[in-house]
C-alpha cells in the first residue's frame, strides 16, 4: 500500500496537470481575445482580392454585346456584391440592384435614379483594423448607416466602378467562427485535460513512490523497493535508488554488528581488568598469609625465642610447611598463566585415557584412605583418544581432588566415560552437598571457592578448576558442572583422533 506524501495538492501530479491546464486555458483566453480580429483582418484581405476579382471580370464585359447587361447582374448575383458605375461627369450608367435589361441603366428615361450612392457615403471605422489599400476603403450610408466595403476602380471604358460588400456579412462570419472555434475549444480542452491527466498520472506515480521510499530510507526502513520504471532516466533513477538502499542496508547492518562487537568487546575489557585486579588482589592475599607466617617465625629463630630443639624443629618445619604452600600457588599459577596465553606450543598425541585415570587414582589412593572415600572406577581400558596427554591428566587430577575435598556424606567418588561422537566425555561425581546455583558459572574462575570453609590448610587456592577450563579452552573441548540427587558431577570431553581438530 502507497504511503501519503503530503496532501493532494501538494503532490508532483496535481502541480504539474494544473500548470498544463492553465497554459492551455491562457492560450485559449489569448486566442479568443485575438482570434475576432485576427479572422476580420483575414476575411478583409479575402474580400479585397474577391472584389478585385470581380472588377476583373467587370471591365472583361464588352459593352456591345447584347447580353452585356446580363452579364452585369449575373456577376453581382454569383459574388453576392452590388456595384455601380457612373461616367466622368458622375452620371450612373449602371446599378446592379435594378436587374439586367438595358432599362435599368441611367441612359434610359425610366431610370429611378441619375448619379450613384458613392459620392453621398461617408467615411466609416470598423472596430478592427485591417491591411489598407488605395482603392478599397469602409464606407456607410448615411440614410441606414450601414457600412460597405468599397472597391473602386477605372473600367477601360472610361467608367469609374464602385462594388459594395457589407461589413456585417464580415463580422457575422467572424462571430459564427469565433464561437464554433471557442465550443471545438472547450470540447477540446476537456478531451486533452482527461488524457494530460493519465499521462501525468503515468509519469509522476514512480516519482511519487521514489518519494515515500526515499522518505522510509531515512526512517532507516529499507524494505521497500523501487519497481521496474522503464529504461529512461527515471527508470535509472528508481534502480539507482535500490542500489542505494541495499548499500545502506549493508552498510547499517554491518555497523550494527560491529557497535555490538565494539560494546562486547567493550565488556570484555572491563570484564577482563576487573579479572585482572581481582587476581592481583586475591594473588596477594594469598602470598600475604605464608610470608608473614614465614617472617614470623624465621625472626623468632633469629632472635633465638627458645633453645628447645624441638621448638625449634617445629618452627622450621611451620617455615617449610608454608614455603611448600607457597610454592604449589606459583606453580598453579605459572601453569594457569602458561595455559591462557597459549605460550606453549599444542602437540596432542594418541594415549590410552583410562590407563591415565588409572595411574591419577592410585597415585591419589592415600588421600582416598585417609578421607575414608570409596573411589569407583568405571572408565575402561584401553580407552584410546587424542589429546595432549599431561593436560588431560592435570585436568583430571584436579577434577578428583576437587571431588575429594567435597565429598560428604556416603563418601562416595565414581568415574564414568560416555560416547559423544567425536569425544568421549569423562565424568566426576562425589556425594556431598549441592553447589548454589548462583556459584556455578563462578566457579570456573581464579581463586573462587563455593565452600567458603574449606581453608588454606588443604593447599587449595580456588586455581584448579580455572586450570580445567583453560585446558578444555585450549582443545576446544566442552566441560561443566551440574547438580545432582545426591551430589555434584563435573564433566570434560575428550577428543578421540586427530580429525576433530581438523574440523575445529
Amino acid at each position: 500500500m502507497k504511503k501519503s506524501s503530503g496532501t493532494k495538492f501538494h503532490r508532483i501530479r496535481i502541480k504539474l496537470f494544473a500548470a498544463i491546464l492553465a497554459v492551455m486555458i491562457l492560450f485559449m483566453a489569448l486566442v479568443t481575445v485575438f482570434s475576432s480580429p485576427l479572422l476580420f483582418r483575414v476575411f478583409a484581405s479575402r474580400t479585397y482580392r474577391q472584389l478585385n476579382s470581380v472588377g476583373e471580370r467587370i471591365n472583361s464585359c464588352f459593352p456591345g454585346s447584347v447580353t452585356y447587361y446580363f452579364d452585369l447582374y449575373s456577376i453581382a448575383i454569383n459574388n453576392n456584391v452590388s456595384f455601380e458605375m457612373t461616367d466622368a461627369d458622375g452620371i450612373l450608367t449602371y446599378v446592379s440592384d435594378n436587374g439586367s435589361s438595358p432599362e435599368s441603366s441611367s441612359h434610359f428615361p425610366s431610370s429611378t435614379r441619375s448619379t450613384g450612392d458613392y459620392p453621398s457615403m461617408v467615411n466609416a471605422k470598423s472596430k478592427y483594423s485591417f491591411r489598407k489599400y488605395d482603392n478599397f476603403e469602409i464606407k456607410s450610408k448615411p440614410a441606414t448607416n450601414a457600412a460597405y466595403f468599397v472597391y473602386s476602380s477605372v473600367l477601360d471604358t472610361g467608367e469609374l466602378l464602385h462594388i459594395y460588400y457589407p461589413v456585417a456579412d464580415i463580422e457575422s462570419i467572424v462571430s459564427s467562427a469565433v464561437n464554433v472555434y471557442l465550443g471545438m475549444t472547450f470540447a477540446l480542452v476537456l478531451a486533452v485535460s482527461v488524457i494530460i491527466f493519465i499521462i501525468v498520472t503515468r509519469f509522476t506515480d514512480p516519482l511519487v513512490e521514489m518519494n515515500d521510499i526515499t522518505k522510509d530510507m531515512a526512517a532507516l526502513n529499507f524494505e521497500r523497493k523501487c519497481g521496474d520504471y522503464g529504461k529512461d532516466e527515471i527508470g535509472e533513477l528508481g534502480r539507482s535508488i535500490n542500489t542505494l538502499s541495499t548499500a545502506l542496508d549493508a552498510t547499517l547492518i554491518d555497523l550494527k554488528d560491529k557497535n555490538e562487537q565494539l560494546e562486547k568487546d567493550i565488556e570484555r575489557r572491563h570484564a577482563l581488568d576487573n579479572a585482572r585486579k581481582s587476581f592481583i588482589s586475591n594473588v596477594s592475599h594469598e602470598l600475604k598469609t605464608p610470608i608473614a607466617i614465614i617472617s614470623g617465625y624465621a625472626e623468632g629463630l633469629c632472635e633465638g625465642i627458645s633453645d628447645d630443639p624441638e621448638v625449634i624443629r617445629e618452627y622450621c618445619q611451620i617455615i617449610n610447611d608454608e614455603s611448600q604452600k607457597m610454592n604449589s600457588l606459583v606453580v598453579e599459577l605459572l601453569e594457569l598463566s602458561k595455559l591462557e596465553s597459549k605460550s606453549q606450543p599444542f602437540n596432542p598425541v594418541e594415549f590410552d585415557l583410562g590407563q591415565k585415570i588409572a595411574s591419577v587414582l592410585s597415585h591419589l589412593s592415600l588421600q582416598f584412605e585417609q578421607n575414608g572415600i570409596t573411589v569407583v572406577n568405571n572408565v575402561p581400558s584401553p580407552l584410546m583418544c587424542y589429546a595432549q596427554e599431561e593436560k588431560i591428566e592435570i585436568a583430571i587430577r584436579n577434577y578428583v581432588t576437587n571431588a575429594v575435598s567435597h565429598c560428604s556424606g556416603e563418601k562416595r567418588i565414581e568415574l564414568n566415560c560416555a560416547d559423544r561422537g567425536e569425544c568421549v566425555e569423562i565424568s566426576v561425581f562425589n556425594t556431598g552437598e549441592n553447589i548454589a546455583d548462583a556459584d556455578l558459572p563462578e566457579l570456573w574462575d581464579s581463586f573462587y571457592r563455593a565452600d567458603k570453609a574449606h581453608g588454606r590448610s588443604e593447599n587449595r587456592f580456588g586455581l584448579g578448576l580455572s586450570i580445567v577450563k583453560s585446558i578444555m579452552v585450549n582443545h576446544n573441548c566442552k566441560y561443566g558442572v551440574k547438580n545432582v540427587e545426591n551430589g555434584v558431577v563435573f564433566t570434560l570431553e575428550v577428543p578421540k583422533d586427530s580429525s576433530y581438530y581438523a574440523e575445529k
